[in-house]
């Protein structure tokens, strides 16, 4: 993605929103995603990106961070980015993204203390950006499995608008 979007030679506004949680309060902290965020934060602006990154973040600062980030895409861009790497889980066919904050006990707390990727993707499709692209490197293992009954490993398949490309 990013030796494509490097070789384009005009000036267009690329935006990414970049978060990478891993230290976790409480489930098992991960050692990758705050490196991957920088990472991917560096590759990004590398070839002309406009990156807002967030590490460790709770359920507040991610909301605000995607609230911002659609609105950025609404005043205009040509391309849109959004990368997530920490834990992540599927329940009920949603995919839900998991702030460091988050202490879910009950699957109905899932729509209350995490990111629901279904409701985050209508954010990505009000906007007029001509390709979105959505990576989502979550942890496969749920750190919630005992609370969550219908709960599986990984992440489901998303239904992504037109212009959207999702890799896991």
């Amino acid at each position: 993605v990013a030796a494509a979007m490097a070789s384009d030679a005009h000036a267009a506004r690329r935006i990414a929103l970049v978060i990478g949680n891993s230290a976790y309060s409480a489930v098992s902290p991960l050692t990758n995603p705050k490196n991957d965020a920088d990472l991917m934060t560096k590759t990004l602006q590398s070839v002309g990106f406009e990156v807002t990154k967030l590490v460790d973040a709770d359920q507040r600062t991610m909301k605000q961070a995607m609230l911002d980030f659609g609105r950025k895409l609404r005043d205009g861009a040509d391309a849109s980015l959004f990368y997530y790497s920490g834990h992540g889980v599927q329940a009920k066919g949603e995919n839900y993204l998991i702030p460091v904050d988050a202490a879910i006990k009950d699957e109905g707390e899932l729509d209350l203390q995490t990111i629901n990727v279904n409701a985050f993707l209508q954010v990505m499709d009000n906007a007029s950006s001509k390709v979105n692209i959505i990576i989502l490197d979550a942890c496969r293992n749920n750190p919630f499995a005992s609370s969550l009954r219908s709960a599986t490993r990984g992440l489901t398949m998303l239904n992504a608008p037109t212009g959207t490309y999702i890799a896991y």
